[in-house]
């Protein structure tokens, strides 16, 4: 199981410095998996710390000058669909949508956190995955 975790951490990880984003907040987990996630952050010359508190307690990520560029990353899969769009259904208060480490697209679940490399909240009829990300129409990139 633990295993399972490291991979998919690192995954996360990887995602993570494909991102703009400077920081990433994991969620909650026992301090064992939490001492994992520093001990992995020192691996890719990131800063971390624990923050919340005890059940809640979680690691930040934090990006640092030494942290590698995208570009050393190239082992990890970069989902991209293209143009290719896919319809959605928001309703009237909008659909929160995750994109998953293996590329499926699904409602956003907080209990499967761990295996969610992008989310968002859309209020348009259709999405495109792009870069590793869920952009509708209008959004850079679309």
């Amino acid at each position: 199981m633990d295993r399972d975790f490291q991979r998919e951490l690192e995954m996360r990880i990887s995602y993570f410095i494909r991102s703009e984003e400077q920081s990433l907040d994991l969620e909650p987990m026992n301090s064992y998996r939490r001492r994992m996630v520093h001990t992995i952050a020192k691996k890719y010359s990131m800063t971390s710390e624990s923050r919340g508190e005890d059940r809640d307690r979680f690691v930040c990520l934090m990006k640092s000058g030494e942290t590698p560029a995208a570009s050393e990353q190239g082992n990890v899969r970069l989902w991209d669909f293209g143009s290719q769009s896919f319809t959605v259904n928001p309703g009237e208060n909008g659909l929160h949508l995750a994109l998953k480490i293996d590329g499926s697209v699904e409602i956003w679940d907080e209990r499967e956190k761990g295996q969610i490399i992008a989310d968002r909240v859309v209020n348009a009829n259709e999405i495109r995955i792009r870069q590793g990300k869920i952009l509708v129409p209008g959004d850079a990139g679309y």
